[in-house]
C-alpha cells in the first residue's frame, strides 16, 4: 500500500521481497551522490548495507523502511528508527533519520521537504524531543540543507568502514528539538 505525500510523491513500506528492487535503486541512486567516499566503485558499501541479510534485518526490525516513489517510479529510500536515543543527548527521546537517499533527478523539486515533514510526523506521534540524523561532512549541499531547516551540528564522528577513504570519514551528529504546538 502507497501513503501520498502530494500529487507526484508516495511512499511504500519496504518488505523483504523487495530486496532486488532495493539493492538495483541503491545501485542506480548511491554512485553517483558518494562515489568520491571510496576507494571502489561502491561496491562493498551496497552489497554490505544491502545485502539480503541486512535487508531482512532492516524490515523485520527497523520497521520504518519505504521507497520514494515520484510519479510511478522508484527514486529513493527513506529509513526512519524510532525511539532511537540521540548519543549527544542519550536521555532525551529521540527519533533518527536513518538513510534518506533520493535520485539527482529529482533533487531540488521539494521531495525533500515532502519527506521531512513525514519524518518529523512520525516522530512527534512518538512524542520524541529530538530528531537526528548523520550527514557526511563533506556532503557541503547536504549540510546546508539540514542546516537551514533547524538542525544543529554535533558531534564530529570518523567512520569506519572498509574502502572508504581516509579523508572523507567525517560524518556529523545532526539534531534539532521538536517543536509541538
Amino acid at each position: 500500500m502507497q501513503l501520498k505525500l502530494s500529487e507526484e510523491v508516495s511512499i511504500r513500506k519496504i518488505q523483504f521481497k523487495d530486496y532486488e528492487d532495493l539493492f538495483n535503486l541503491m545501485s542506480r541512486i548511491y554512485p553517483p551522490a558518494y562515489q568520491y567516499l571510496w576507494t571502489d566503485d561502491c561496491s562493498w558499501y551496497l552489497t554490505h548495507i544491502y545485502s539480503r541479510e541486512a535487508v531482512l534485518n532492516d524490515v523485520n526490525n527497523e520497521g520504518l523502511f519505504y521507497f520514494v516513489i515520484i510519479n510511478g517510479v522508484k527514486e529513493g529510500i527513506l529509513k526512519i528508527q524510532t525511539n532511537t536515543a540521540y548519543p549527544d543527548q542519550p536521555k532525551k527521546k529521540a527519533t533518527r533519520l536513518h538513510r534518506i537517499y533520493l535520485s539527482e533527478e529529482t533533487q531540488g523539486k521539494g521531495v525533500s521537504k515532502l519527506l521531512m515533514q513525514f519524518v518529523l510526523n512520525i516522530a512527534m506521534k512518538n512524542n520524541s524531543e529530538i530528531l537526528w540524523l548523520d550527514c557526511m561532512d563533506s556532503k557541503h549541499q547536504a549540510l546546508k540543507y539540514y542546516l537551514k531547516n533547524g538542525f544543529k551540528k554535533g558531534t564530529l564522528n570518523q567512520l569506519d568502514f572498509e574502502l572508504l577513504i581516509d579523508e572523507s570519514r567525517g560524518i556529523y551528529y545532526m539534531w534539532k528539538e521538536i517543536e509541538y504546538a
